[in-house]
């Protein structure tokens, strides 16, 4: 508004020379390289075992529980966000039945398939492992066992982990699916 009303009036500064000299870059900071989430392929693997130890544990615990918990609160810490509808719903089928476990499942022969890590400082980590639940029961209302007789105790499954963004060394199981290919359990 200023320039239009000295303009209109036929005043005016003398325009000042522009400024020739070239622009000098702003300095900017080189960009980093984020550490690894584990400093190994090993501890890659120890982290995805415990996690999974953590998941079948309090996985476990839900199954045992009688009444069935409707609140999966302590089972969410254990998977990411992604994959906990999933979860939820598994587990609330099984309370629903009128299913109690007894007992508790494991797991072995745990093998690392890959192990990377993102540009955001969060990993991700899959493995082999074999399932094994030949060590839970499944009881109904009266305390009997209705455990199917064909049951396949032992699975073999590809379990993909994430991190957790609040702590990325902490992973969460973020995927389970049966391996299709040989079973090397």
């Amino acid at each position: 508004m200023l320039l239009i009303v000295a303009t209109l009036s036929g005043c005016s500064a003398n325009p000042t020379p522009s400024d020739t000299a070239s622009p000098i870059a702003d300095a900017t900071a080189a960009p980093t390289e984020t550490a690894p989430v584990f400093s190994s392929n090993e501890e890659a693997l120890a982290a995805a075992k415990a996690a999974y130890a953590n998941y079948a544990a309090l996985s476990d615990d839900v199954m045992r529980s009688a009444p069935a918990p409707k609140d999966f609160t302590k089972v969410s810490a254990s998977v990411s966000e992604a994959y906990l509808p999933q979860v939820v719903q598994a587990l609330d089928s099984f309370s629903t039945a009128g299913h109690i476990g007894k007992g508790a499942s494991s797991f072995d022969s745990i093998a690392l398939i890959r192990y990377s890590d993102s540009p955001y400082g969060l990993a991700e980590v899959e493995v082999y492992m074999c399932s094994d639940v030949s060590g839970l029961r499944l009881l109904d209302a009266s305390g009997a066992d209705v455990t199917p007789a064909q049951r396949i105790d032992r699975v073999p499954l590809q379990v993909r982990f994430v991190s957790s963004v609040g702590s990325p060394s902490t992973l969460l199981v973020d995927k389970e699916d049966v391996w299709s290919g040989r079973d090397f359990c």
